[in-house]
């Protein structure tokens, strides 16, 4: 029977609530809107981190699954990835893992001919012994892997495939009999089986078509495989570290080339999304801080308009009603208001999950989908409740303190608001500008950080630069390559608008396909405990030329740099200051090698050039020698080509360069884009960070400066009477302005302080995960300063001016 009153009474209460907020329409709309702004903001960004980091990946306890990589402590070149010795030495009972299996490093393009010998280009991926069973998914068809297919055999042997669930539907019709198939892949010389066809969750590495088993010797020192290891029950990361801390020491004793190198251990997860995890935590962070702002609002508004129903109120109390029902009566009204605005919220956090997959977001780790599935809604309803608790709870403790007796008596017209009312305006027009500051500071730290990066010289040009991805789709011997390639880039050469063409192994800011090696320099000792690397990078004559990239010393390649001539280099500026030191480059020679350097092979450098950023922008160049490819036995089958436009845009060159290439080899396989997207691309997630926090930023202020309007705005209404007297008895328009304008920028004052404090607090705390970023940065304290107290002066301003401005006849005869 209690819950059927309780029932029967907040019925009551709900029915009142819509009845009140209808007959004050305007009200409800800025209410409703401003809510939905912060709610939507909020689950928009909420549902962004859900997918990322919230939503498990497809695996089975897949919070054992932990990511291996490995790096030299003293700040040696590496390419950061572990060698096959790296992983068996791993395989020891006292590390507590369940098991380890290697990946490498880079999926690579095959050409998968069909049965009608059409080339379709598919992405494979070398997987070592225990892969699948590590991941623990089940096949979807077939027995996988065995053992012999890793068996390090003969070039031309057999080899196994297991295919991806996605490929088996569209490619092969889901074939029942798939398994036991022969296909033909160009790259692949001997003959080729499906072995399987993965789970339908199976989608690791990203965009896998073939997972197929590497063949490697287990002694292998080149360091190309990712390494995946599942813990053991209960077995803490830490406690992984340490084991295989004493793991590497060990090797270290026997292995020269892990002599000071540790491994790394991530979560899986992590190690996926990588750096977008901290970003997107920020930004929700943000939009919490906007929420915060947008119940400050509506509060705001809810103050005022329960001062305004100051008689009402009081005429219920009169009439019986309890303090209690009161109370309930306006949390009920906050809950309606919540409601409205979670439900208009829910709207724009659909839209705007749209507007971030349009920015860029569904480039980025696991955002390809962002779903708005049991969580995100859970989230909305438990912002909803937090929205209506933190709006409702000021009016009602006004209310629950307030004396019904007094609070009759206040009711009439010539009421100013009590000293509890405006004690709760005043601190909300502090919270309003310190959150304001903050949310433009952060505004201004990621603007400034993108700028800075975006302004960072990657060592070459990237305007007029057009980047054409070429592959052949067909096995050629050493010497046909090397024809094939150097007929290729004469045909681009010879296409109208082109002024250089160059090739190289990888283009800068892309996966590196390059290797390290150990250098050493002719005439110094090498110590084999502190050798240094350097990343060996293949590239063809004009390439410099082409990229853009400024000879600083000595030449280029040219045609004379071919097979059974002297093996020459160019290094860059870093290889000369970490490894050359005040030696003169151009009369220095070196060798390289795994694990040490080999004599055999002796290279002359011939020429020095600027340092390029491979890895990314913000990191630092790493010392690098360029190897002319005419030199090299061995060519990669798939390289990018770098063409410079003459003028204009180096997009108009697709047609002209598509056509003659395919004159040249109907079989070619190319891909085109431009130096400028590449770069871009690579900032995608520091460009949606920024553009993210602009957006709360710009949306903080607008609702900072509605809100300190309306409560300066609400103030003075309450004080005309006050006004007008001090008017009648001589004070003068400006004495008044000033009056108001004082009491507002006093407060501003405090949020400001508070605010500054607030901000610098934050951007400590953040600082780490953005290129360059000082919270203590004072040209952006100081402008978020200006920017919010420019704001409140004009918020202030407005209603200061109407104020000044009353007829003391007409405002007192009124009251």
């Amino acid at each position: 029977m209690k819950i059927t009153r309780w029932l029967d009474a907040f019925g009551q209460d709900l029915r009142y609530a819509f009845r009140s907020l209808q007959a004050s329409p305007a009200f409800t709309a800025v209410a409703v809107l401003t809510l939905a702004i912060g709610i939507g903001a909020t689950t928009a960004i909420f549902s962004a981190v859900n997918a990322t980091l919230l939503r498990p990946l497809p695996f089975p306890h897949p919070e054992q699954l932990i990511n291996v990589r490995s790096r030299l402590t003293d700040g040696r070149v590496t390419s950061g990835f572990l060698s096959p010795v790296n992983i068996w030495a791993l395989k020891n009972p006292r590390i507590p893992i369940t098991g380890i299996a290697g990946v490498s490093n880079n999926p690579f393009e095959a050409t998968l001919l069909r049965n009608d010998g059409r080339p379709v280009q598919v992405l494979l991926s070398g997987v070592t012994q225990g892969f699948f069973k590590i991941l623990n998914l089940p096949l979807a068809l077939g027995r996988g892997f065995t053992a012999d297919d890793f068996v390090p055999s003969g070039q031309n042997a057999p080899a196994a495939l297991i295919v991806s669930y996605r490929l088996w539907t569209e490619m092969f019709g889901r074939d029942p009999a798939i398994v036991g198939k022969t296909l033909r892949i160009v790259e692949i010389a001997g003959s080729i089986t499906i072995a399987g066809v993965a789970s339908p969750e199976m989608d690791f590495p990203h965009g896998t078509d073939f997972w197929w088993a590497l063949r490697i010797d287990p002694h292998g020192i080149g360091h190309g495989l990712a390494g995946i290891v599942r813990l053991r029950p209960g077995t803490r990361i830490e406690a992984l570290r340490s084991a295989a801390g004493a793991a590497m020491a060990d090797l270290a004793r026997t292995s020269p080339t892990d002599a000071g190198r540790e491994y790394l251990m991530t979560p899986l997860l992590d190690s996926i999304v990588g750096s977008l995890g901290p970003t997107l935590l920020i930004v929700l962070a943000a939009t919490a801080l906007l929420l915060l702002l947008a119940c400050v609002n509506v509060t705001d508004l809810l103050l005022a308009r329960g001062a305004a129903r100051t008689r009402e109120l009081a005429m219920r109390a009169a009439l019986g009603a309890s303090r209690g029902r009161l109370i309930r009566q306006l949390l009920t009204e906050a809950l309606v208001l919540a409601f409205a605005g979670a439900i208009f919220g829910l709207g724009l956090a659909y839209a705007g999950i749209r507007l971030l997959l349009v920015l860029g977001a569904s480039k980025l780790p696991r955002l390809t989908t962002v779903a708005f599935d049991r969580r995100v809604f859970l989230f909305a309803i438990a912002v909803l409740v937090f929205s209506a608790l933190a709006m409702g709870l000021a009016p009602a403790l006004r209310l629950a303190r307030a004396n019904m007796r007094s609070l009759l008596n206040a009711s009439g017209r010539s009421s100013t608001p009590g000293r509890s009312a405006s004690g709760s305006m005043s601190a909300l027009i502090v919270a309003e500008v310190a959150f304001a500051i903050v949310l433009a500071a952060g505004a201004g730290w990621l603007v400034e950080s993108f700028a800075r990066l975006h302004a960072v010289d990657p060592g070459f040009t990237t305007t007029g630069r057009l980047v054409v991805d070429v592959k052949v789709a067909k096995r050629l011997s050493p010497a046909e390559a090397h024809t094939w390639w150097d007929g290729m880039l004469e045909r681009v050469r010879a296409v109208p608008g082109v002024e250089w063409a160059g090739s190289g192994n990888t283009f800068p800011l892309r996966a590196d396909r390059d290797g390290t090696l150990e250098v050493g320099v002719q005439g110094e000792v090498v110590d084999p405990e502190h050798e240094v690397g350097t990343h060996a990078r293949g590239v063809t004559r004009d390439f410099f030329k082409a990229m853009g990239i400024h000879l600083l010393a000595g030449r280029d390649f040219t045609a004379d740099d071919r097979q059974g001539t002297r093996p020459v280099a160019i290094v860059n500026e870093a290889f000369v200051r970490r490894l050359l030191g005040t030696r003169n480059p151009l009369a220095t020679q070196f060798a390289m090698g795994l694990p040490q350097p080999d004599y055999r092979t002796v290279y002359t450098i011939v020429g020095v050039v600027q340092d390029v950023r491979y890895a990314s922008l913000a990191g630092v160049p790493e010392p690098t020698c360029y190897l002319a490819e005419e030199q090299s036995p061995f060519l990669f089958l798939q390289q990018p080509v770098v063409v410079a436009a003459r003028a204009g845009d180096p997009g108009a060159l697709i047609s002209g360069v598509q056509a003659e290439l395919t004159k040249f080899d109907p079989q070619i396989v190319l891909n085109f884009e431009t130096a400028p997207q590449i770069v871009a691309e690579t900032l995608t997630n520091q460009r949606l960070g920024m553009t993210l926090m602009v957006i709360f930023g710009a949306l903080a202020l607008v609702l900072a400066a509605i809100g300190i309007y309306g409560i300066i705005a609400y103030s003075c209404a309450q004080r005309r009477t006050e006004l007008a007297t001090r008017i009648a008895l001589g004070a003068s328009a400006g004495q008044v302005f000033w009056l108001v304008m004082k009491s507002g920028q006093r407060l501003a004052l405090i949020g400001i302080v508070i605010g500054v404090a607030g901000a610098y607090a934050g951007g400590r705390i953040v600082a780490g995960n953005f290129y360059q970023m000082r919270a203590s940065d004072p040209a952006i304290l100081l402008g978020a300063t200006i920017i919010v107290g420019v704001v409140t002066f004009l918020a202030t301003t407005i209603p200061a001016i109407s104020s000044s401005r009353l007829d003391p006849a007409r405002a007192l005869r009124a009251d």
